[in-house]
């Protein structure tokens, strides 16, 4: 099936946390800081801010300004914060894009109802509450929180007028699409385009100003203005000649020394009877990959011919790329888990800004998947807010709707972007399960040994992604868990939820381009989590339980509960991934830990989650009033 570009870029500020402009004494723990405010062991906070933000617990995330405007000018305008790339203030500005271009935009509108979405995912995820699990339709979801006719009226009339073409809703209508020239663009949106050349020389296009829109207009994002985003795939493949690796003990019995889908329901303890039956699955991929390659993994390991579904989003071809490597471990590790699965579906589109967002909301809005893996991602600093918040409220629909999300953790250790303390997005997200990596030891008889947290020696030869998140305070699911032990943060989300082996010293064998190797990084770990939770759903839904939706509020009960030593395999040997250590209980390295698997199938499949609380939004995006050339603070 093939999907013409859908438009998604929603941005989402959520109500519960914006402040009013007030001196703030709210610290945000940010490694690397110099400031003498001190939130936990190994957490420090910049100064309190004495300035209007919005969402008070975090950075201020604008780095740009607004441009100061002619007479005649309306005089009120509102304000599109988190545009401006953090790139832009460390490049050459080349001067202005060619303004004859043509560049196609997605515009996000603002949801309606926000208080009452914050409320009802609360509920969805409340034992006792009548809502719990209780999920929306996307019909629903946009029924109740979606724009409506007239402002979705009003945008298409702004555009209309400004100039654009090819102006369509998507389908679930929150997003509008549509193309003019740059002069056009600027001219809309009161900013200007221009090129850069970074420090080795890449030149890219970016908005020189934040943007400035008519006040009435329910726009709360646009994205395709810079052409900065490209995701990159978290694999490594084992090479005895690569830095820090040499093949472990271990009892492997896939070709190459690799594990095979059997060793991995072994050392992980999996249910024999749980196979996925009745199950579709999803990867949220930016490449292709070759069929015959799944054929021969399945083929070698006598399991059944899982059917395969290719949505191919905004004219993707299908067609395997330089990334098909990615694409074919995430299928191949979901069937190890997972073989008689309904399905999985491999939604496949372009590696920009835009299509990153259309796949994920294609998913969100196809809703056939309750089980759903990225291995994609890129560090949050290398993000605007602007998209970082576009894709929350897609994962928001999907904690709404039922469906679980686990994102791969990345696999430079604590350093994702090679050189600071950063994590990596989507798996910092608050409604994703963010997975880190382990090296994993077996016995003689394939059963579970050990495991420590996966630290090559460098980030560059690999190590389990986690660390503290530069955008996203702390989702209540993740209050008390902060000690000098761990190093973790006591005021923002804290990354990764769980783990698994990722090594790809002790990795999987995986059927690629015609022949085996052996892979590793925390995308293999990723969809091996989302299989599993597939099994649970499987078994959920046979006994009146339905799917399991949204997965951190049931983990992190299990993990504080009596159950957590029987359910996770603790990694608490003190060893790191590069920066924070694996102690007793959650840590940054490991997280809970990998899943034993039984024991946590059996309370999964039984046990409800607790409550839990909409995290505080990106700060600095989002909307608010202004008279021009004098900005004033938000209005809540």
């Amino acid at each position: 099936m093939t999907l013409s570009r859908s438009l998604v870029a929603l941005a989402l500020s959520t109500t519960a946390g914006f402040s009013a402009c007030s001196s703030s004494s709210n610290s945000t723990p940010i490694p690397g800081t110099t400031s003498s405010n001190q939130t936990s062991a190994g957490a420090t906070s910049p100064p309190a801010q004495n300035s209007c933000t919005l969402g008070a617990s975090a950075l201020t995330q604008d780095h740009g300004k607004f441009m100061t405007l002619a007479n005649g000018t309306p005089s009120t305008l509102k304000l599109l914060h988190g545009h401006v790339p953090r790139q832009v203030a460390e490049a050459t500005d080349q001067g202005k894009t060619n303004e004859n271009q043509s560049l196609s935009i997605t515009l996000a509108l603002a949801p309606n109802n926000v208080a009452d979405l914050n409320q009802q995912l609360m509920a969805l995820y409340q034992p006792g509450s009548s809502s719990y699990h209780q999920f929306l339709t996307p019909d629903e979801f946009r029924a109740q929180y979606g724009p409506t006719q007239t402002q979705m009226s009003q945008v298409q009339a702004f555009l209309t007028a400004s100039g654009f073409q090819s102006i369509n809703v998507n389908e679930n209508g929150f997003l509008v699409h549509a193309s003019a020239t740059v002069a056009k663009v600027n001219a809309a949106f009161h900013t200007e385009l221009h090129q850069y050349q970074d420090r080795t020389g890449k030149t890219f296009r970016a908005p020189a100003y934040e943007l400035q829109i008519p006040s009435e207009l329910a726009i709360q994002s646009v994205h395709g203005l810079h052409d900065l985003t490209h995701l990159s795939p978290h694999l490594k493949q084992f090479s005895s000649s690569a830095p820090g690796t040499s093949k472990a003990p271990q009892q492997a019995t896939g070709p190459g020394g690799g594990f095979s889908p059997s060793d991995v329901r072994s050392a992980y303890n999996v249910p024999t009877a749980a196979d996925g039956t009745g199950q579709t699955l999803a990867v949220m991929e930016l490449d292709g990959y070759t069929a015959s390659d799944i054929t021969g993994f399945e083929q070698f390991f006598n399991l059944p011919a899982t059917p395969l579904q290719n949505v191919l989003v905004d004219g993707t071809s299908g067609s395997a790329g330089g990334g098909a490597a990615e694409v074919t471990l995430d299928i191949e590790l979901m069937i190890a888990l997972a073989p008689h699965a309904t399905s999985i579906l491999v939604y496949e589109g372009p590696n920009d800004d835009q299509g990153i967002l259309d796949t994920y909301s294609k998913i969100a809005n196809d809703n056939l998947a309750k089980s759903v893996s990225t291995s994609w991602g890129t560090s949050e600093n290398s993000n605007s807010s602007s998209f970082l918040q576009s894709e929350n409220t897609i994962f928001m629909q999907m904690a709404a709707q039922g469906q679980s999300i686990f994102a791969a953790a990345g696999d430079s250790g604590a350093y994702d972007d090679g050189s600071s303390l950063v994590t990596d997005d989507p798996a910092s997200q608050p409604y994703v399960t963010g997975v880190g990596g382990t090296t994993l030891t077996t016995s003689s008889n394939g059963a579970y040994q050990s495991e420590t947290t996966w630290n090559a020696g460098s980030a560059s030869a690999g190590g389990g992604g986690g660390g503290i998140s530069q955008f996203w305070t702390q989702p209540t699911w993740q209050n008390g868990l902060a000690t000098t032990a761990n190093k973790a943060s006591s005021t923002m989300r804290n990354v990764p939820d769980v783990s698994l082996n990722a090594d790809p010293s002790t990795g999987y064998a995986i059927f690629y381009q015609g022949g085996w190797g052996t892979w590793g990084g925390t995308s293999c770990a990723a969809p091996l989590w989302a299989a599993f939770t597939a099994l649970v759903n499987q078994q959920r839904q046979a006994v009146g339980l339905g799917t399991l939706g949204y997965a951190n509020p049931s983990l992190y009960q299990i993990g504080k509960g009596s159950r957590y030593t029987s359910d996770f395999h603790d990694i608490a040997d003190g060893s790191t991934n590069l920066f924070y250590p694996a102690v007793t209980g959650y840590d940054d390295a490991t997280g809970w830990g990998s899943f034993n698997g039984t024991n946590l199938f059996d309370d999964l499949t039984a046990n409800p989650a607790p409550p839990v609380t909409s995290p505080a939004p990106v700060s600095g995006t989002g909307t608010s009033t202004v008279t021009t050339g004098a900005p004033s603070c938000p209005q809540t």
